[in-house]
């Protein structure tokens, strides 16, 4: 945890609302997103944030968050299990996303990490007239970004929301692990697969030397 967040958090404690707002625009936008890949809905997703940020703002004024922890991987951990209790619930049925812990040994990576995503418009209007592109175009960041986001918003959620939070939540394998309670191998070989396709999808439109700090 930063070392500025000591003073802010003791704040909080203390009954400052206003330090906690400074904590709150600081993840607010990286938890939307992951909120967004599970839930998948607008107003539903604004709600498990809002849920979300209570849940972490009542752990720090009652003493349940351990400051030698880090804060952002602590809020990203009730961020998810919010997501995946509201969707439970609003739902009514159990939460399935192949699932989140799904069997490796049974289930068809390559299919569904391609078959999903060619179905989308970003495969058929953005990259299959690769010859009309010029071979001089430069890489731009803002770009590849957007490639990348659209890829994550189009492949199975066992998949982007491991991506997420890699990508968008800058949480390590081992955070990752522990917050879904996987396996970090697993984490790990979907990360690579993930990336994998990922690169294939940008080699369509990029040479492999401008990606390469990218994926």
């Amino acid at each position: 945890m930063p070392e500025s967040y000591t003073e802010i958090i003791e704040n909080i404690k203390k009954g400052d609302t206003s330090s906690f707002r400074i904590i709150a625009d600081e993840l607010k936008d990286k938890a939307y997103s992951l909120v967004m890949k599970i839930l998948k809905n607008r107003e539903e997703s604004e709600d498990a944030l809002q849920e979300a940020f209570m849940k972490l703002y009542r752990a720090i004024i009652g003493n349940q968050f351990e400051e030698r922890a880090k804060l952002s991987t602590y809020f990203y951990s009730i961020v998810y299990n919010t997501a995946i209790d509201n969707y439970k619930k609003l739902r009514s049925q159990r939460f399935s996303i192949v699932s989140i812990d799904v069997d490796d040994s049974n289930f068809e990576e390559g299919d569904d990490l391609l078959k999903k995503y060619y179905e989308t418009d970003i495969e058929k209007n953005t990259y299959e007239e690769r010859h009309e592109i010029s071979t001089d175009k430069k890489l731009s960041t803002d770009e590849i970004k957007q490639i990348i986001q659209k890829y994550i918003n189009n492949i199975p959620v066992q998949y982007s929301v491991i991506l997420t939070m890699f990508y968008i939540n800058d949480l390590s394998h081992e955070e990752i692990s522990d917050i879904l309670k996987l396996p970090i191998g697993t984490v790990k070989n979907r990360i690579f697969r993930a990336k994998a396709k990922l690169k294939e999808i940008i080699l369509k439109k990029y040479s492999e030397e401008e990606i390469l700090q990218y994926v």
